[in-house]
């Protein structure tokens, strides 16, 4: 990578700690935002930088940097929002994408959760919080999953019981555990990743 000037350096520095903050890039606007000048400035401080290596920037795509010095990332499409609570909101269209590491999904199809509710808040998922989901068609015992029960989305702790039935359970104990027939219940997929923002 050729060397970098002290103001583009200042970009990189701002792009870089973004992503490792919110497990995401800026968007155009936002860089311009954080040091107070116009988008023209940085679009020609990000078509520098991918002049030098530092970056690869994808032509139409919001979020579309990509930085060259670190691991390959992965986009994962966030197709709506999961209740961590009663059973209230089917799954959406797609909304947008946050990018992972490949090192997380490893090769797996997935896909993306906005969580809202708090019944899972004492494991330590939280309303706000992006969850990836590996579409994975088996499942354990004590895996957190996004199940489907009549249509409606939730996550949930998956348990298999000796009687075949199915139970979805919360850590928050002021939500009762629902216990299902596998025919009834779709696993639309467990919990491999989650994703917080702290603004």
């Amino acid at each position: 990578m050729t060397k970098l000037t002290k103001k583009q350096q200042d970009v990189m520095n701002f792009i870089e700690n973004y992503f490792a903050q919110y497990s995401n890039m800026p968007t155009i606007r936002e860089i311009a935002q954080h040091f107070n000048i116009s988008i023209a400035p940085v679009q020609k401080y990000l078509k520098i930088l991918e002049r030098k290596g530092a970056l690869n920037k994808k032509i139409g795509v919001s979020r579309g940097i990509e930085l060259t010095n670190i691991k390959k990332l992965i986009p994962v499409n966030v197709v709506g929002s999961v209740h961590a609570g009663t059973f209230l909101e089917p799954i959406e269209d797609i909304q947008n994408q946050v990018f992972v590491d490949a090192d997380i999904t490893r090769g797996r199809e997935c896909f993306a959760l906005k969580v809202k509710g708090d019944s899972m808040q004492p494991s330590g998922i939280v309303e706000g919080d992006t969850v990836i989901i590996s579409k994975d068609s088996v499942v354990s015992n004590g895996d957190i999953v996004v199940a489907l029960v009549n249509e409606e989305a939730a996550i949930k702790i998956y348990t298999k019981l000796l009687n075949d039935k199915i139970c979805l359970s919360s850590t928050n104990p002021d939500y009762p555990p629902l216990y299902t027939d596998p025919d009834k219940c779709k696993i639309l997929g467990k919990l491999i990743h989650l994703i917080r923002e702290y603004r």
